[in-house]
C-alpha cells in the first residue's frame, strides 16, 4: 500500500504549527471571547477564561514552573482529574511553553500503575491536586529524579500565589519548534502495560484541524465533552479542536447525564460529544419540560462503536440535529474518520471517510489494498499520527511500518468508499472456522426491546474453539434467553447466535467510555466454569 512515511508533515499553508501559536493566534484575534468553561479548585469551582486570560494564564503557569525548576525538555507528569480542568488545562500548555513534554497520567491507576507510568515515561516532575496527596508522596519517596519536583495544586496550597507573583519575560521562554515532542499519551493498556503514544507539536496540529474539520466547528461553536483529561480524547481531540477553531470549550467534571443537559441548557451548547453510553443514558434523562438543546447542531459519538438502534432513536428525538459519528485512535492524534450528519442512516453502522488530513483505508495482513466489502486491518497516514512509542521500538515497528499505521482495528470498505468498523482484530470471535465480528451480534441484540446495554466476548470451547457469551443490561427485568435466542436468530446467521447469556447491572469500562471486554472474558470464564468440555447453553447471572 505504497512506501509513504505514516506521519507526514503539516502543510506549508498552515501558519500556525504549534498549539501555542494558536493560543497566541486566539488571544489576539479573540481577546474577549469565552474560551473555557471548566471546573475548578477556586472557591468558586468553576473557571470562565476568555481567550486573553487563558494566554495569560498559560504564560503564568510557564514561568511559575520554570521558577520551581522545570527545564526544557523535562517529561512533566499530571496527576489531575476533570473535577480541576482549569488548572490542568493552564498547567499543561504552561509546560509546553516552557519547553517541557507532557505526560497526562490516569488518575484512576493504582499505585503500582502510577509507578509504572512515571519510571515507563521517565517523569522528572509532577503536577498533582490535593485528592492524590498519597500517591504523590509514594511516588516522590520512590524516584529520585522527583525529589524536590513535585507540585501540588489546591486551593489551599501556594500554586495559586505563585502564578500571582510569577514574572513573566517571553523572551525567556524557549523556541518551541513543531516537531518537538509536546506530550506522551498513554494507551488504554487493555491488553499489557500501557505505552506512551509520542505526539509532536505539529501532531496536535494536525489533531486539532482534523477535528475541527470533522465536527464543521467554529468561532461561534459552543463545544461540550465530558472526556476525562488525561484520555486523548479529552486532551488532544477536544483541547486541539477549540484551539484551531476559536470555539468555546466546556469541560465536564464527570459523567452526570441530568447534569449534561442541565450544563447545555445553561451554557447554550452547539456541539457536544461523547462515548454511545452516554447518549443511551441520554435518551432516558431527557424532558424538554426542563431541558433545553434547541442551540445544539452536532451529537457526535466515538470511542466505542453506536448500536443502529441508538442512532434510530436520537434521531427521532433530537430531529433538529446532526448526528455524526467519529473514529480514531491515540496513535494518530486521535484523528481518523467522521460520518457527515448527511448519512448517519443511509449509511448506519458506517465510521466514514477520513477526517480533513487523514488517509484512512483497509489492508490485507501482506499490506497491499483490500478489495471493496472484503474484511481487513484498518490503516491511517497523515501528519497527526504519532512518531511512535517512547522507547519501545520494537511495538513501534509492529504498528508503524509499510508506510502505514495499523490499528489493530479489523473494518471493511464499501464501493462508495465508506469504512465500517467491524471489530477489535483480537475481539473478532472465530467458532467452529466461522469469523463473527461481536459488532454486528451486538447490534442484533440491542434491537430487543428489553436490552439497554450488550457486550458480546469470545470464549473457549474445546470443539468449537470459540463460542459467544453476550452480557446484558437489562431495562427492566432480565428477558429468557431463549427468548433473546429467538429473537436473534431471526437477525443474524444461527452460527452467531450466544448460547451464553450472563445479566449484569453495568458494563466495566474504561476513561473513555469503552467495554473492557478482557474483563468480561475473565468474568465469564470464572463464573460459568468453562473448561475444555463446557458447551452447554444459556446461563444467567441475577446478580
Amino acid at each position: 500500500m505504497g512506501t509513504h512515511s505514516f506521519t507526514l508533515p503539516l502543510p506549508e499553508s498552515i501558519a500556525w504549527r504549534t498549539p501555542l501559536a494558536l493560543l497566541d493566534r486566539n488571544g489576539a484575534l479573540y481577546p474577549d471571547k469565552l474560551a473555557l468553561v471548566a471546573p475548578s479548585l477556586a472557591p468558586t469551582g468553576e473557571a470562565r477564561l476568555t481567550y486573553g486570560a487563558l494566554a495569560r494564564r498559560v504564560d503564568q503557569a510557564a514561568a511559575a514552573l520554570r521558577e520551581a525548576g522545570l527545564a526544557s525538555g523535562d517529561h512533566l507528569g499530571i496527576l489531575m482529574t476533570n473535577t480541576a480542568a482549569a488548572e490542568y488545562v493552564t498547567t499543561a500548555l504552561g509546560a509546553m511553553r516552557a519547553g517541557a513534554i507532557v505526560v497526562p497520567l490516569n488518575a484512576r491507576f493504582a499505585l503500582p500503575e502510577l509507578c509504572a507510568a512515571i519510571a515507563d515515561m521517565e517523569c522528572t516532575f509532577l503536577v498533582h491536586e490535593a485528592s492524590h496527596d498519597a500517591a504523590a508522596g509514594h511516588l516522590a519517596e520512590a524516584f529520585p529524579a522527583l525529589s524536590g519536583r513535585v507540585i501540588r495544586i489546591g486551593v489551599d496550597g501556594d500554586w495559586a500565589a505563585r502564578l500571582d507573583r510569577a514574572r513573566v519575560r517571553p523572551e525567556e521562554f524557549p523556541r518551541v519548534q513543531e516537531n518537538d515532542v509536546a506530550d506522551i499519551l498513554l494507551t488504554s493498556g487493555t491488553t499489557g502495560r500501557p505505552k506512551g503514544v509520542m505526539l509532536t507539536h505539529a501532531n496536535a496540529v494536525a489533531t486539532g484541524i482534523a477535528v475541527a474539520g470533522a465536527l464543521s466547528l467554529g468561532p461561534e461553536d459552543t463545544y461540550q465533552s465530558p472526556f476525562p483529561l488525561f484520555t486523548s480524547s479529552g486532551f488532544h481531540f477536544n483541547i486541539m479542536a477549540t484551539l484551531w477553531a476559536g470555539a468555546t470549550l466546556v469541560i465536564e467534571p464527570a459523567v452526570d447525564v441530568e447534569a449534561t443537559l442541565a450544563r447545555m441548557t445553561r451554557e447554550r451548547t452547539t456541539v457536544y460529544c461523547a462515548v454511545p453510553a452516554i447518549y443511551i443514558f441520554m435518551l432516558d434523562a431527557f424532558d424538554p419540560g426542563r431541558h433545553d438543546v434547541s442551540a445544539m447542531r452536532v451529537f457526535d459519538y466515538g470511542g466505542a462503536p453506536m448500536a443502529r438502534e441508538v442512532i434510530r432513536r436520537l434521531a427521532e428525538a433530537f430531529p433538529h440535529v446532526e448526528l455524526r459519528q467519529t473514529y480514531g485512535l491515540t496513535e494518530a492524534g486521535p484523528t481518523g474518520t467522521f460520518l457527515a450528519g448527511r448519512d448517519a442512516l443511509r449509511k448506519i453502522g458506517s465510521v466514514g471517510m477520513g477526517m480533513p488530513l487523514c488517509t484512512v483505508d483497509v489492508a490485507r495482513p501482506d499490506g497491499s489494498r483490500a478489495d471493496d466489502d472484503e474484511m481487513g486491518e484498518l490503516v491511517m497516514r497523515g501528519p497527526a499520527v504519532s512518531q511512535g512509542y517512547y522507547k519501545n521500538p520494537k511495538a513501534t515497528a509492529a504498528t508503524f511500518h509499510d508506510g502505514w499505521l495499523w490499528t489493530g482495528d479489523y473494518g471493511r470498505r464499501d464501493a462508495e468508499g465508506y469504512l465500517y468498523y467491524m471489530d477489535r482484530r483480537k475481539d473478532v470471535i472465530i467458532r467452529g472456522g466461522f469469523n463473527i465480528t461481536s459488532t454486528e451480534v451486538e447490534n442484533a441484540i440491542f434491537e430487543h426491546p428489553g436490552v439497554k446495554e450488550v457486550a458480546v466476548v469470545g470464549i473457549p470451547h474445546q470443539k468449537l474453539g470459540e463460542d459467544l457469551c453476550a452480557f446484558i443490561v437489562p431495562k427492566t427485568s432480565n428477558p429468557a434467553t431463549d427468548e433473546l435466542s429467538a429473537f436473534v436468530a431471526e437477525r443474524i446467521a444461527d452460527f452467531k447466535v450466544p448460547r451464553r447469556w450472563i445479566f449484569v447491572s453495568e458494563l466495566p469500562r474504561n476513561p473513555t467510555g469503552k467495554i473492557q471486554k478482557h474483563l468480561l472474558r475473565a468474568r465469564a470464564e470464572l463464573q460459568l466454569g468453562i473448561n475444555a468440555g463446557s458447551g452447554g447453553s444459556g446461563s444467567v447471572d441475577r446478580t
